[in-house]
Order: C-alpha cells, then sequence, then structure tokens
C-alpha cells in the first residue's frame, strides 16, 4: 500500500521559547578582508562590495529569535528580521546511484513531504582563504540533519546560503525548495494586507513588476527567464537565484516549471526557489544523497541598496545573461538533440524551428542534431528512410546560415551496444540492417542517392564509419540506454578505433554533495586512461524539442573548438574535427580556459599553464593526473579569487612516473571548465 504524502509547510522557526544564547566560535577565523565580530547574543560580519562599499550581517546567536538580524550597507537595513526557508521530499532511489529512469514520486512506499526545523545548538565562523563561512548547527529536515551556513565573498554583495545536510538512510532520492523569509512591514496596509514589489524577467524576457497584495498566504510559483526574481525591501532590493546548473536535475525536457516563489503575508516577504515533484514523464530523478555525505543545498542572495531592477542586472552578470561568451579563435558546438527537426520540415517547407533564435541568442555557434529519435523511421529498409535522410540533410542545409550551423548526427544505437552516435563529414545514406529485398548488400547503388550502405553488424558498421570518415561516441555513458556501457565494449575492435571518440559528458545524476558535475563521465574518462584507451568526453545535452519559453540554460553544456570561422554547411565536417583531435574545452559557460599548457611538465611533475576567466569567485581547480594505474586528484584551492576575473595561472603537482593528466576548475556555484587528458608519450 502506498504511504500518503505527509506535508509540513513552515520557515525555519527555533524550537526554543527562550534559551541561552549560543558562544561563537573563532577558532578557525584569519585575519583578513571580510572580518567577524562576537558581541554578547549578535555576530557581525563586515565586508566591502565591487564598489568598496562596506556592508554588515548581523545574526542572533540567542536561540528564539529569527537567525538573521539585518544585513545592511547604510542605516536602513535591506534584509531584516529574517529567517530561512527550506523544505523537501524525499523518496527512495531504484537502479543505483546512476539511474535516470526513475521517477521516485511513484516509488511504491511513497515519498515523505518534510519541512526544516532549527534548533540553534552552536555557533562557529572560519576562513576560506579570504572569504568567511558562518555555520549554525542545529538543522532538521525528514531524514537530514545538519547545519545553515552563509558565505560571504569579498569584493562581492553575493551571499550564499546552504543547509548542509546529512542522511544515514540508504538510497535516499529527494528534492528541496529554499529562500529566506524577511521582515517588511513597511509593505503592510489596512485590512491585515500588503503591497510588496516584486521584479522579475518573464519567459519573453520583458521585465516585470508586480505588487503583492498579501492576500493568499501561500507561496507563488512565478515562470522567469534568467532563474531571478527580486523583492523591493526597506533599505533597497534583494534578489535570489539558485545555481545555475547544479540545482536543476536532469531532464528530457527544459519546460519552464515556475522554479521562483514569491510571498508576501501579514508584514513578511519570503522568496526563494523551488522544484516540482512531477512532471507529468516517466523519468524524473530527483536528486542523490548517498548516506553519509553532506548534501549542501544552496541558495543565492543578491542584496543591493538599489532597485530590483538593479539587484536582478547584476544577477545576470554571473551567467552573462545566459550567453556563452565569444572567444577568439573558437566557436561553440553543443551536441545531442532530438528536435524533431526533419518531419516538421517536411509537413510545413517554411517552418523556422522554434530553437534556432534560441541557441543563436545563447551564443551558440553550431548544433549536432540527433534527428529520428521517436521521430521518423530510422528502422525502415526501403527507400522510405532514404527519403528521410535526404530531407534530413536539406532541412538542416535550409536553416544553417554564416553564423549558425545545423550538423546531422543519429543516435544509432544498433550492433554496437548502448546509446551511441555517429556523424559523418558530409551526407551518407545508410539502412541500420540488411534489406530484404534481392541484390541487398553492404555497398549498393541507388538510382537517385547513388552510394547508399547496409550495416547488418558490428564489423559492418565500423567499416562504413571507415569509409566515409565518420566519428562515433558512447552517448550518455553508464546511465539511461547505455547502462554497463562502454565498459562491455572495451576489448572491442570498433571502440578501440580511433573513429570511435569516447563518450558524453553533463551533468548527470543530480548530487549536491559533489563539488563538480558529471562525475560518471569522469570516473569513466579516468578508467579508460588507465588502461591506455585514449579516449575523450565532450559536452553533450541530450534534450528534446523546446522553444523561447523553456528554462535551457540550466540544463545546457558548451564545447569551445578551436576554429578561426565556421565552415559552411556543405563543410560541417570541418567543425566536427578539432573534437577528434582534441581541440577544445568543455563548459558550463561561466568559467573558460581558452589555454591550458602542460609543456613545461617533466617526467615526476605535471605542471599547468592556464589562461582563465570566470564570473562567480572560482572555488578550486584540479589537476587529475595518473601512471597508468592508480588515479590521484590535485587540488589546487582558488579561495583568493575575486568574481569577474581574468588572470593567468601556472599550478604544479608531484606526479612520479605521471602517464596522463587532464584539468578542471570549479567554481562556487559548482559550474566549471575541463580539457581532456594529455599524454606524456
Amino acid at each position: 500500500m502506498k504511504t500518503p504524502t505527509v506535508i509540513l509547510a513552515f520557515v525555519l522557526v527555533p524550537t526554543l521559547a527562550a534559551a541561552q544564547a549560543i558562544t561563537l566560535d573563532t577558532t578557525g577565523l584569519r585575519p583578513g578582508p571580510v572580518t567577524v565580530t562576537a558581541s554578547g547574543d549578535a555576530v557581525t560580519v563586515a565586508w566591502s562590495d565591487d564598489a568598496s562599499r562596506p556592508w554588515r550581517a548581523t545574526f542572533s546567536l540567542d536561540p528564539a529569535r529569527a537567525l538573521i538580524t539585518s544585513i545592511a550597507a547604510g542605516p536602513t537595513a535591506v534584509v531584516s528580521d529574517a529567517r530561512p526557508f527550506y523544505q523537501g521530499e524525499t523518496s527512495k532511489r531504484r537502479g543505483g546511484w546512476n539511474a535516470f529512469f526513475d521517477d521516485p514520486a511513484n516509488h511504491p512506499d511513497g515519498t515523505r513531504r518534510v519541512q526544516g526545523t532549527f534548533t540553534l545548538r552552536s555557533a562557529k565562523a572560519r576562513s576560506i582563504g579570504e572569504r568567511v563561512e558562518l555555520v549554525f548547527d542545529g538543522m532538521r529536515m525528514g531524514n537530514f540533519e545538519g547545519a545553515i551556513s552563509y558565505t560571504f565573498y569579498p569584493g562581492s554583495r553575493l551571499i550564499q546560503q546552504e543547509a548542509v545536510l546529512t542522511t544515514n538512510e540508504p538510497d535516499v532520492a529527494y528534492f528541496y525548495d529554499a529562500g529566506l523569509d524577511m521582515g517588511a512591514p513597511a509593505d503592510r496596509t489596512p485590512g491585515n494586507n500588503m503591497r510588496s514589489e516584486i521584479a522579475y524577467y518573464d519567459t519573453s524576457g520583458t521585465l516585470k513588476t508586480i505588487f503583492s497584495t498579501g492576500f493568499r498566504a501561500e507561496r507563488q510559483p512565478v515562470q522567469v527567464r534568467h532563474r531571478t526574481l527580486a523583492a523591493k525591501t526597506a533599505g533597497g532590493s534583494v534578489a535570489v537565484f539558485p545555481a545555475p546548473h547544479q540545482y536543476f536535475f536532469p531532464r528530457d525536457f527544459s519546460s519552464n516549471l515556475a522554479y521562483l516563489w514569491h510571498r508576501s503575508w501579514r508584514g513578511r516577504v519570503g522568496i526563494g526557489v523551488r522544484q516540482l515533484r512531477e512532471e507529468n514523464w516517466q523519468y524524473y530523478p530527483w536528486m542523490n544523497a548517498p548516506p553519509g555525505r553532506a548534501q549542501r543545498m544552496g541558495v543565492f542572495f543578491l542584496v543591493s541598496e538599489g532597485t530590483p531592477e538593479t539587484a536582478l542586472a547584476n544577477v545576470l552578470r554571473y551567467t552573462n545573461r545566459d550567453r556563452f561568451p565569444a572567444l577568439a579563435g573558437y566557436k561553440t558546438l553543443s551536441t545531442h538533440w532530438h528536435l524533431a527537426d526533419t518531419v516538421q520540415a517536411t509537413a510545413s517547407p517554411k517552418w523556422t524551428p522554434p530553437f534556432k533564435p534560441v541557441m543563436k541568442a545563447m551564443g551558440v555557434d553550431a548544433m549536432m542534431i540527433m534527428d529520428f529519435h521517436g521521430d521518423g523511421h530510422p528502422a525502415d529498409l526501403t527507400d522510405i528512410r532514404l527519403d528521410e535522410l535526404d530531407a534530413y540533410f536539406k532541412s538542416l542545409k535550409a536553416q544553417s546560415d554564416p553564423e549558425f550551423l545545423l550538423i546531422p548526427a543519429e543516435e544509432a544505437n544498433v550492433h554496437l551496444g548502448g546509446h551511441w552516435s555517429v556523424v559523418f563529414p558530409k551526407p551518407v545514406y545508410w539502412f541500420m540492417s540488411r534489406p530484404k529485398s534481392a541484390g541487398a548488400a553492404f555497398e549498393m547503388q541507388h538510382p537517385k542517392y547513388g552510394k547508399v550502405y547496409s550495416a547488418a553488424n558490428p564489423q559492418e558498421m565500423l567499416e562504413l564509419v571507415r569509409r566515409e570518415g565518420g566519428y562515433m561516441y558512447q552517448t550518455h555513458p553508464r546511465t539511461k540506454g547505455s547502462t554497463g556501457f562502454p565498459d562491455k565494449i572495451l576489448a572491442t575492435d570498433f571502440f578501440r578505433d580511433p573513429r570511435y571518440l569516447g563518450a558524453g559528458w553533463k551533468a548527470l545524476p543530480s548530487d549536491m554533495s559533489a563539488s563538480r558535475l558529471g562525475d560518471r563521465s569522469f570516473d569513466l574518462l579516468d578508467d579508460l586512461s588507465n588502461q591506455g584507451l585514449r579516449k575523450r568526453i565532450f559536452g553533450e545535452v541530450d534534450m528534446f524539442q523546446f522553444d523561447d519559453t523553456d528554462e535551457l540554460y540550466a540544463h545546457m553544456n558548451i564545447n569551445y573548438v578551436k576554429l578561426d570561422r565556421l565552415p559552411a554547411f556543405e563543410r560541417w565536417g570541418d567543425a566536427v574535427e578539432p573534437l577528434a583531435r582534441g581541440e577544445f574545452f568543455t563548459t558550463t559557460g561561466e568559467v573558460l580556459i581558452p589555454r591550458v599548457d602542460f609543456s613545461k611538465s617533466s617526467a615526476n611533475e605535471v605542471v599547468v599553464a592556464v589562461d582563465a576567466q570566470w564570473t562567480f569567485p572560482l572555488r578550486y581547480a584540479e589537476i587529475v593526473w595518473s601512471d597508468g594505474k592508480t588515479t590521484h586528484h590535485e587540488t589546487i584551492p582558488l579561495a583568493e579569487t575575486r568574481e569577474f576575473g581574468k588572470r593567468t595561472f601556472e599550478w604544479r603537482a608531484p606526479a612520479a612516473g605521471w602517464a596522463w593528466a587532464r584539468l578542471a576548475v570549479w567554481d562556487i556555484a559548482t559550474n566549471g571548465a575541463f580539457v581532456n587528458p594529455t599524454w606524456r608519450n
């Protein structure tokens, strides 16, 4: 029998009516640009923002009072009498931590809706480079226990709030909502009503300002663009937003599920982020919570003495307004899109695909399309298949232009194992099996299309790719339809062939205890490298149709491939070659590493020079290396970096007898960029 959902809904109100003030532990503090002062039952953090404007945040050490007393720059507080808000839902994972084909909301044991409760037990302040983190222990949320933390960044008005919670139960899948509930007595109007100003960009990109009346006590979800909204306060405004990629667990669709919320009720205003428990689709895997690993359930706030519109404009800088910046000598390439372009273009010859303006506005130069995945007739062995391929090439050519290239590929998924994609450098007509007609062979002549292939087994598939200069790669390795792959085919001739490039990378699964995204693919890459297989991983998005109302950027990654200019459609293969040569880096967009040079390395030391630029403050760089047997991780803390930086670094790692090494750089929101292994010999 399915257990009914339990719903508890309130902010983190202290559960003690009266208690002695807590003493702040400052043993982890060091002198720096962010200072902490404890006095009586209060602790005050002081720092300066990017304009050298001094700010101060005061917290209460009295368990009976609101945790945040005030956040201010001038005489009037921007935030006052505030409490963190957390709630979530838990269930059980089926199929292991890498499972995508799962929907915890439908688990036969049911789900549990849980709300955070907070009893302040202890408090400590610690330095993290130039930054300061305050940790307030005493939070519970269902089977999770831990603390609330706030991190302050010098030279910034960014404040990171995290519920740092751990469960010891097995197989936990969950999601969480987060926010801040603030005092707003000035917003009160007669009749216990409110007039609270909320601003956001709607899904069309239009700036909207609304006034919440306070007629409704419940949270009001809003579909917004750029994943942020801002509230006007007595001393300015405060904007809320999640980590732009990490907060969004993987989906097949990027529909905007109203991830932001606000509430105005009887003298208080709340703002925050949220998830939905289901999306009316069979796969909706939530987040992983491995036992004993602290989940850092984060949300960001940006405080401002200006208007809500000003705060929103500042937030948008962290994702370059959801656009991948242009870099000299590079073009941006996004792979693995199931958009059913061909069948729609065939039905409506004047059709303009809704994805095109979205991707161009996002700074995407080239897309690798994978039609005939639930559309068309890929397994057909007659002219229907050939006609669809011909229409495919023509439709993508029609939508390509000098600044936007569509590359035809297919997620073929035949003969080789798991799900895999193939891309040729030119139009190639082929069947995925042998036709039953008389005279059918591996290579045939067609009166309209000329040379036509039919691949009946792995050997013929490899021969086709070799003859026509194509490339293959394992899509979503070790999950989805590639569960168990490519591990099961590592010894095969086709996988070991140079034309099998490697595998895709994306943020799947979701785990808020991880300091990087996509460990599933990184683990695979390291395993392959230790077997001497010089494969690569590159970004893939693997999503279906969308338009300009979707929350697409959250699910994006991009490959910056070394190209001075975008090739014409007739030479689309020129845009694929940098992937095959390893001349690219992959990023979520907020961290760019256009130069990574290992040439100064010696036999016993890895030395890497890196040109980097970033938006959020950086967290760390990682040199991953191996002697061919054991993988090592050399972490370089970057807690001295400020937001919106650009710098050349040189990092070193002792690495006796290293065979290969790779580099990744990650920021405080778990956005990052990486390159593939460099081999010493």
